[in-house]
């Protein structure tokens, strides 16, 4: 009866009305609403038929290694049968767990959406998302949520189940989602954060990067230590899904659940392999290509590079510019401070730490008298660091370092991504560039631009221009075989000596042989050189001169031989920049870059044959296999007469053997080169070369300012080049330097420069090649010997011999020397 009452109401058959009346229209609403939002579908499938995912261009070595990569979303697009199935199983159990099943839209997500969506009036929209409605959001790249939005994933996901098989979809997804540190798709993550291709992924790594899909910056276990946890927490989960689904049996999900998780980068940093290098190809992809196609068209470029040569230059180079900043002293402000060093945080922390990372620490205190222990806090651990390791600091760490202070640390070892041992560093201002480049084909095998890429993209190995001190002797002497009639057994005369400019001095020439200078223009200065330790040897043979880098000897070689020759014999070795016609030539006043000096010396390494000019990229392909570009070289032109080159190459041999680049035997290789220092020390350089490979290292600061007081070649540039070649020598075939035809060979004695004889003691004795009428006739005797060693003794006492410069044709005057010039050289003690 009641019920008939309440029938009987108007209102309540009002109510009725008005409600049928609203569901209909409501239908009716959604019903026109999907029409017109289905519209787009079409447009839609032909977007993702012809959608090209964004691919990374690859950046190889030699072997195909991969040393670099340019992109905007990086992704590497992989078939579905690389796919693992742990993976399908762990996305599908987690994310869609009937997505086998339905079309494209799961009928009770899609229910439990809508029920969410009316009771909360739009404001929360959640449960429905199916792996294509995923996917529809990613290509779309429409995250908003609303009813509009979502109705339109609904259609489109269906649109995409009807057109495309269940792998297919997967494919796409795999290749298409987001997993977190700006790597997209399933093998750059695989790669990222286990090192490793996607088919080789255990079932545990598959569930970690699954779990990512939620939440792909949360659940990085890079970003932090609580990050690290929740990504186990969510794998965890993810393989419990597994299991409920029927994929895994309980009790391996609980196994795997209790896996450590091992990652391939711990620290979560990209090591920056080559990174100069790389930068150079980035270049000049983009001046060819544009950046677009290099960023998203999945060029492959191969390069000259050798990976593991590259890492052995990078690593020589920077353990040699730290000892080298070292010995500059310790800077007070590479130091930092903090108010409360029981608390306070310091960037760089909230890493996970292995050796060979930096970090600072903050000083909490010193215990002990004598030689004081400091106890370093990083984060929430404590390190006790003992005195030796700021020994190199100064005489009073303590005092230099007080509690509060916030000085940098290598992390000698860590436990668990925690520093359990540290030494004190500091960054350095010092600089240094290696090239290694194959004499033959002019192919780059290694460069290093700088200490650190990422605080200076200055490449210094093919950008900077300095003056290469001692170096450029090898030209001046390589032009006095070549067109001076010398030979490595030819005395010069290591002498007090002037050169005057001949328009602003005259010479006069008494009875005795002595010389007198007489201005002609007021003011005018004479160029002095001296050698490094400012004494004097007298007559020596160029081998020697050569072996022991002496200056005065260079510069009277170059006046003697015509300085237009020696510019002009440099120019066919290789180098290109300007070379200005003047006395300190010879010392290497002239600035060019690393990459010129590489070149030339390949050129005296091949024989005289001219080396290419460095070059980087041997071949660019694009996302098809197609060709784009290729590149080789091959040493081919005889700029150099083969005789006169492996004479000096013998003398080369001799400074590495025997001279300041004696530190190059710890080698046992036949290899050949020469140490250069600047003025006051500003530049030093060590140029070497085996039969197969050149490499030239520079060490310098960028302003033109002294290192340290003896910072010569030997010391600081010679060590960088030994590391270096270590590692690469025995990759090349050990092979002694191969005499030309035409070539005779005699025994010199080195002292006199004559025959060897009985008179020729051991250590003086030469096998040294000459070409054909050219080798000493007379023997080494007695009164020979004596006639040097009277020669050498009266050097440094007798007067000074005055040598006009300019007389040759098309010289031009010397230009005013700069205070101390002509002090460069190398210790011939190293």
């Amino acid at each position: 009866m009641a019920s008939k009452r309440l029938f009987s109401r108007p209102w309540f058959k009002w109510g009725l009305i008005s409600l049928g009346v609203l569901a209909v229209a409501g239908f009716a609403t959604l019903g026109i609403s999907w029409v017109v939002l289905s519209r787009d579908t079409d447009s839609f499938l032909t977007l993702f038929a012809l959608r090209v995912p964004k691919t990374i261009t690859k950046v190889l070595d030699k072997d195909g290694n991969v040393i670099g990569i340019f992109a905007e979303e990086h992704r590497v697009v992989i078939p579905y049968g690389d796919i693992p199935k742990a993976f399908t199983n762990g996305l599908v159990a987690t994310e869609d767990a009937n997505f086998w099943g339905h079309s494209g839209v799961d009928p009770r997500g899609f229910i439990r959406a809508g029920f969410n969506a009316i009771t909360t009036f739009g404001h929360r929209m959640e449960g429905a998302s199916t792996l294509e409605m995923q996917l529809v959001r990613t290509v779309t790249a429409k995250r908003k949520v609303e009813l509009k939005r979502k109705m339109k994933e609904v259609i489109l996901a269906r649109a995409l189940d009807k057109h495309y098989t269940k792998q297919e979809i997967l494919e796409k997804y795999a290749n298409e989602v987001y997993f977190g540190g700006g790597r997209y798709g399933l093998e750059a993550a695989a790669e990222y954060y286990f090192g490793k291709s996607a088919p080789q992924l255990t079932v545990d790594e598959c569930a970690m990067i699954v779990g990512l899909v939620k939440n792909p910056n949360g659940y990085n276990p890079y970003n932090s230590a609580k990050s690290r946890a929740l990504a186990v927490d969510r794998r965890n989960h993810v393989l419990r899904r597994m299991a409920a689904e029927g994929y895994l049996k309980d009790a391996d999900a609980d196994a795997l659940s209790k896996k450590p998780l091992k990652l391939a980068k711990e620290q979560g940093r990209d090591n920056a392999i080559a990174a100069y290098a790389v930068e150079e190809v980035r270049k000049y992809l983009y001046d060819k290509y544009g950046s677009e196609a290099v960023l998203n068209g999945g060029l492959e470029v191969w390069t000259t590079l050798d990976a593991s040569w590259q890492a052995a230059a990078e690593q020589a180079l920077q353990k040699g510019v730290r000892a080298v900043d070292r010995r500059r002293g310790f800077r007070k402000d590479a130091l930092d401070f903090v108010q409360d060093p029981e608390k306070a945080k310091v960037a760089g922390w909230n890493q996970y730490f292995e050796p060979g990372d930096t970090v600072r620490g903050v000083v909490i205190g010193w215990s002990g008298d004598k030689q004081p222990t400091a106890t370093i806090r990083i984060a929430e651990a404590r390190i006790e660091v003992p005195y030796a390791t700021f020994t190199w600091a100064g005489k009073d760490p303590k005092s230099l370092m007080p509690r509060g202070s916030v000085p940098l640390f290598d992390v000698v070892e860590a436990e668990d991504g925690v520093p359990t041992k540290l030494a004190l560093d500091q960054e350095p201002k010092v600089q240094g560039a290696l090239l290694a480049t194959d004499p033959k084909t002019g192919e780059i095998r290694a460069l290093v631009g700088g200490y650190d890429f990422a605080k200076s993209k200055f490449d210094r190995a093919l950008q900077a221009k300095r003056q290469v001190g001692s170096t450029m002797k090898a030209f001046v002497y390589g032009a006095a075989f070549e067109k001076g009639g010398m030979t490595p057994a030819t005395i010069v005369q290591d002498v007090p000596t002037r050169f005057l400019d001949s328009a602003s001095f005259a010479v006069t020439t008494f009875a005795d042989g002595r010389t007198d200078a007489i201005p002609i223009k007021p003011g005018a200065k004479p160029y002095e050189p001296k050698d490094y330790e400012h004494d004097y040897w007298g007559p020596i043979t160029i081998w020697e001169a050569l072996r022991d880098s002496r200056n005065i000897p260079a510069v009277r070689t170059l006046e003697q031989v015509g300085v237009g020759n020696v510019i002009d014999y440099a120019h066919r070795a290789g180098l290109t920049s300007d070379i200005p016609p003047y006395p300190s030539l010879a010392l290497g006043s002239p600035d060019l870059t690393l990459s010129e000096m590489a070149r030339a010396y390949g050129t005296i390494c091949n024989g005289g044959l001219q080396s290419p000019e460095p070059f980087l990229i041997k071949k660019v392909v694009d996302r098809q296999g197609r060709t784009l570009e290729e590149h080789q070289g091959r040493a081919t032109d005889q700029v150099l007469d083969p005789v006169n080159t492996y004479q000096l190459i013998q003398c080369l041999q001799g400074v590495a053997q025997r001279g300041t680049g004696v530190a190059s035997n710890a080698l046992q290789w036949p290899v050949a080169g020469k140490t250069g220092t600047t003025e006051e020390h500003a530049d030093a350089w060590f140029m070497g070369f085996s039969t197969r490979l050149v490499c030239g290292v520079w060490v310098g600061l960028d302003e033109r300012k002294t290192i340290y007081r003896g910072a010569d070649g030997a010391k600081v540039a010679l060590p960088i080049w030994v590391d270096f070649m270590k590692a690469a020598l025995p990759d090349t075939t050990k092979e002694e330097f191969k005499a030309p035809e035409g070539a005779e060979f005699a025994d010199i004695d080195r002292y006199t420069g004559l025959l060897a004889s009985p008179a020729t003691s051991p250590e003086n004795l030469l096998h040294l090649a000459f070409k054909s009428g050219t080798v000493p006739t007379a023997p080494s005797d007695a009164e020979s010997i004596k006639k040097i060693q009277d020669a050498r003794a009266l050097a440094p006492t007798q007067p000074v011999e005055n040598i006009l410069w300019g007389r040759a044709p098309g010289v031009p005057p010397m230009p005013e020397p700069a205070p101390d010039a002509g002090m460069s050289g190398d210790d011939p003690n190293k």
